[in-house]
């Protein structure tokens, strides 16, 4: 996400005054005070939610240091399916980390081809493209179509340029209203499709960078998303000092409600793997791609994603870096630090101030979530 309106950012509440329901925070991480019993998919610490009565503890769902699992208080919670793996968790010998041998069942995918309404309302739009007189491609049509209500500002049509004005008004006159959301067969999450046709639009427009370097099209992307989540780290660090933690924690999940949650991974995913499509092969159609997707392809995105734009861990290492810095372009340097602004505060402290070592640990944590993400994906598939 990019250059969305600055917010005002709550004031987090002291542990000494937490309750039931506030979040509480502990040495072992950030939770929520609630009543033990209802504590299943996590661990309890005492001395966190100290106004509340006896038997209400902090609550705290912690993925294992090495994502391989979720941190359970073993002697309440069974690991079914799974086995048990010491010294992956914060907390007493009791808090262990459940490896389960498979990821959770996932809905069986529906048969190719497959009627979708999303997939529909994307020939709709392709076929309105198509017989409009104008000078971009079809698909750029729908794509700016998708993104036109939420990503067409100032600082978007700086960013990849403006929508054509004109086919905007072309698909109004046609009866077609613009749809929000579609559900993600693989996780059942709702995908955001103005934030899906963005990204896409940026892919398709400016695509890829070289090497290790980063340009507009990641930042319309991944790279947006993962500026507004080091604004939000640092607005956390006193929690957690470690961004490298922070981002096996908080990254990519559907737990917490970052900026950079496992639906905008999602979204990233399909963006950048149908737009370099749709870039490298001119008579495809969005549809088509899109269809694909849905209709199985979603079981190796995390795959073609990661390792069509990162490569390998060192890679994804030094290109995350590569968009926390200041570079060459002055259009992303002033988005970069409103983003980071806008999640950590005025005054908090830039990437660009970051000692090497912190930088190294947060990039590695990045890293290693994609690449974690991409594990459990393959042994899915198996």
């Amino acid at each position: 996400m990019f250059f969305t309106p600055l917010s005002i950012i709550p004031v987090l509440i002291g542990v000494s005054i937490a309750s039931i329901g506030d979040v509480c925070r502990a040495p072992q991480g950030s939770g929520t005070c609630k009543s033990e019993n209802s504590c299943m998919a996590g661990f309890t610490v005492i001395d966190a939610c100290p106004n509340d009565p006896v038997g209400i503890k902090c609550c705290i769902q912690a993925a294992c240091k090495d994502n391989s699992g979720q941190c359970l208080d073993k002697s309440r919670t069974s690991c079914a399916g799974g086995t048990w793996k010491t010294d992956l968790c914060p907390g007493g010998d009791n808090v262990q980390c459940c490896q389960k041998s498979t990821t959770p069942p996932k809905p069986p995918p529906p048969a190719a081809p497959v009627a979708n309404p999303f997939v529909d309302y994307l020939r709709r739009l392709h076929g309105l493209a198509m017989g409009y007189k104008g000078d971009r491609p079809a698909n750029q049509l729908v794509m700016e179509w998708l993104r036109h209500e939420e990503y067409n500002g100032i600082e978007w049509k700086a960013l990849i340029g403006g929508v054509d004005d004109g086919f905007i008004e072309h698909v109004e006159k046609a009866g077609i209203s613009s749809m929000a959301t579609f559900k993600d067969p693989e996780y059942g999450l709702d995908v955001k499709i103005s934030h899906l046709g963005a990204c896409m639009n940026g892919v398709f427009v400016k695509g890829p960078a070289s090497g290790t370097d980063t340009n507009r099209a990641d930042v319309t992307g991944w790279g947006g998303d993962w500026m507004t989540f080091y604004g939000e780290w640092r607005r956390d660090s006193d929690d957690e000092p470690k961004g490298g933690k922070y981002c096996l924690d908080h990254m990519c999940n559907s737990v917490d409600d970052t900026t950079f949650k496992l639906r905008d991974l999602v979204e990233d995913a399909d963006c950048y793997n149908v737009g370099m499509h749709l870039r490298a092969n001119p008579n495809l159609k969005i549809a088509d791609e899109m269809e694909r997707v849905l209709a199985g392809g979603y079981k190796t995105r995390m795959k073609s994603f990661v390792e069509g734009r990162f490569k390998d861990r060192a890679t994804a290492q030094a290109i995350a870096k590569d968009m926390l810095l200041p570079g060459d372009d002055v259009t992303v340097n002033a988005g970069r630090i409103r983003l980071v602004q806008q999640k950590g505060g005025f005054f908090v402290k830039l990437p660009l101030w970051l000692s090497d070592e912190d930088m190294d640990d947060l990039t590695k944590g990045f890293a290693d979530r994609l690449f974690g993400i991409v594990q459990l994906e393959n042994a899915a598939s198996k």
